[in-house]
């Protein structure tokens, strides 16, 4: 790693206006304390640590750090049943649909959400490693043994195990065997030996043992770096996020504001779409807007709508949201939470209840809101980042059923213990459950809307929320 050069880089990156010299110091002392392996890839929330609150603000420093060439970014796709770093793609216009993992012999849908990892590393002219980015295996994995070998070096752990089946591999060099353990248990140290080769292979792919106490030695013939991991060839079927370490996913780089203005113009290619296992949609819509255009006029009334864009625009980013579209007078925005969704709705109506104080009634903004969480896919439409799917047709059609100042929400949504509480903090003593036919969804639908109110804060309690039929 060139010091000299991190530290000019990061110097120069201090004398942007807003930026955080404290947050780009805690940064520079985590790259000189850490491991080269830790570097390959790194994960923010590592260097945040316990500030892990500032996990923004240092996303951010990365961001700017990107523009200034003082590191680059990636989108890692991990696979759902090892983790391992199956791909990268360094831009958006790269994604695909699919992917395969070598180690698992599986291919699988690539998710933004659950599958792809953004990370960071040092630009090559300041640390060109040569090496193949690694992740450490998930502790449901019940990893073994983790070795790591230098070039012409033997590195050896001596490990017990139990009956069983056990897969032995290189998340570097790509290296992969099988360990058979079977057999009466033994109180001898049984010893293994194994050569990294040159390319993806060792020297000896099908081992086998009694259960006890087994000494692993590998020796690395060829490869700048190579390593062992040693776990149970019982994968799960799909790893979860709750079974893996915080990491910046693909969907919530998107949605981080710094992104969008660094980065806004990236897109997916036109041919692809990418899965969102879960997303937050939220519509809205000026209630009367036709009104105000007849009684206010075409001049006044676009300027109170675009007035209306502007407070809405601010609330959703402030709330972690991401614009994706205006239709006409309706705004259409994403989530990575249901709470982050009524965040900016709440925020939103308080503002317009402040921009209508003092106004004649007919300037007054009043809106609509329907809010719904699912599956979408993420896609090029006019050259510009867009969902499509019945989760997105959905929150649209939620949206019709409220009223002035009132939120939609499907039942995905109100299960959302955390949705309720914000509900809650914004005043709200009744939410009504209905079932509905909505247009182009088939079946009635439950839904449930509710009035925000921002001038008193209830309680809310089974006793005062009521649920109509």
């Amino acid at each position: 790693m060139n010091i000299v050069l991190l530290k000019e880089k990061l110097e120069q990156l201090k004398k942007r206006p807003h930026a955080s010299k404290g947050t780009i110091d805690q940064i520079e002392q985590w790259l000189i304390g850490s491991h080269i392996l830790q570097r390959l890839r790194i994960n923010p929330y590592y260097v945040a640590g316990e500030t892990v609150k500032n996990i923004k603000r240092i996303t951010s420093e990365f961001l700017h750090g990107v523009k200034a060439g003082a590191f680059d970014l990636h989108w890692d796709i991990h696979c759902p049943h090892c983790n391992m770093i199956t791909d990268e793609f360094k831009d958006l216009a790269d994604t695909s649909e699919m992917s395969f993992c070598p180690m698992c012999e599986r291919e699988f849908k690539i998710d933004l959400l659950d599958r792809v990892e953004v990370t960071f590393s040092l630009n090559k002219e300041i640390e060109d490693p040569q090496l193949r980015p690694v992740c450490a295996p998930p502790p449901v994995l019940q990893s073994k043994l983790q070795l790591v070998t230098p070039l012409y070096c033997t590195e050896s752990e001596t490990v017990t195990l139990e009956k069983g089946r056990y897969r032995y591999c290189c998340p570097l060099t790509l290296a992969k065997g099988i360990l058979k353990v079977e057999g009466p248990e033994t109180e001898d140290i049984q010893e293994i030996k194994l050569k990294q080769l040159a390319g993806k292979d060792f020297d000896k792919t099908h081992l086998a043992v009694r259960p006890g106490k087994v000494k692993i030695e590998l020796t690395n013939t060829d490869h700048n770096l190579s390593g062992l991991i040693l776990h149970s060839d019982e994968l799960p079927q799909e790893l979860t996020l709750e079974q893996l370490p915080l990491r910046l996913s693909g969907i919530q780089l998107l949605h981080h504001p710094d992104y969008k203005r660094l980065f806004g113009d990236k897109v997916i290619s036109e041919r692809e779409r990418v899965k969102i296992r879960a997303i937050t949609i939220m519509f809205t819509d000026i209630t009367g807007s036709t009104r105000m255009y007849e009684t206010l006029g075409d001049t006044k009334a676009y300027n109170i709508v675009r007035d209306h864009f502007e407070i809405f625009f601010e609330s959703i980013e402030k709330a972690g949201g991401k614009v994706i579209k205006t239709i006409g007078d309706a705004v259409m925005a994403s989530f990575i939470s249901n709470e982050q969704a009524i965040q900016a709705a709440v925020g939103a109506v308080v503002s317009f209840r402040e921009y209508n104080s003092g106004r004649p009634q007919a300037e007054w903004i009043q809106v609509r809101i329907g809010i719904h969480r699912g599956t979408a896919l993420l896609v090029n439409l006019n050259n510009s980042l867009d969902y499509f799917g019945s989760t997105v047709n959905k929150a649209a059609r939620l949206q019709n059923l409220s009223k002035s100042d009132e939120v939609s929400f499907s039942e995905d949504v109100y299960t959302d213990q955390a949705f309720l509480t914000a509900l809650q903090t914004a005043g709200v003593c009744e939410i009504q459950k209905r079932v509905e036919d909505l247009k182009g969804i088939q079946g009635a639908q439950v839904a449930y809307t509710a009035r925000i109110n921002t001038e008193s804060v209830i309680s809310l309690s089974p006793t005062l929320v009521g649920e109509r039929n």
